[in-house]
């Protein structure tokens, strides 16, 4: 299979945050489990305008999200792309010209799940962790959950 230059490009901008990632993504199997929660969802958000920008945020998918959510406040926030004076922050690539906010969109979950895939805690088969976009305008992607705790240690790619 060919390798996608701007799935490549993500990916880098990606793995340079995968400690903080992976600590919070640990946090949310935490207290998921505890409350008793099965689904983590990971919701990818695209700006309309398909320039670049994108926010990463997890919600629990259970009875007990609502009150637990506001607990977790920020730290369910994973990645995010803002435009700021000098350029996107972080400097994320350029989608390729031409493509739509679907493509984008398309290309940036695939980028995710790839991603997150490898940072999930390596006990965390009892929960559900799912991508997906807020508007299901694209399917859930199930997340696999390292075997080993030694495969949660690096990003795939």
């Amino acid at each position: 299979m060919a390798s996608d230059p701007y799935a490549d490009a993500l990916h880098l901008v990606l793995a340079a945050h995968d400690d903080e990632v992976r600590e919070r993504l640990r946090l949310l199997d935490e207290v998921a489990r505890a409350q008793g929660d099965r689904d983590v969802v990971v919701e990818v958000f695209v700006d309309d305008d398909a320039e670049g920008p994108f926010d990463v945020w997890a919600r629990l998918d259970g009875l007990n999200a609502f009150e637990l959510e506001p607990l977790l406040g920020d730290r369910r926030h994973l990645f995010g792309v803002t435009w700021h004076e000098h350029g996107w922050e972080p400097a994320v690539p350029e989608p390729p010209r031409g493509w739509s906010r679907d493509q984008l969109q398309e290309a940036v979950i695939d980028a995710v799940s790839t991603w997150l895939s490898a940072l999930l805690p390596a006990d965390g088969r009892a929960l559900d962790w799912t991508v997906e976009s807020p508007d299901g305008s694209s399917d859930p992607r199930p997340l696999p959950v390292p075997d080993s705790p030694g495969k949660a240690g690096a990003s795939a790619r």
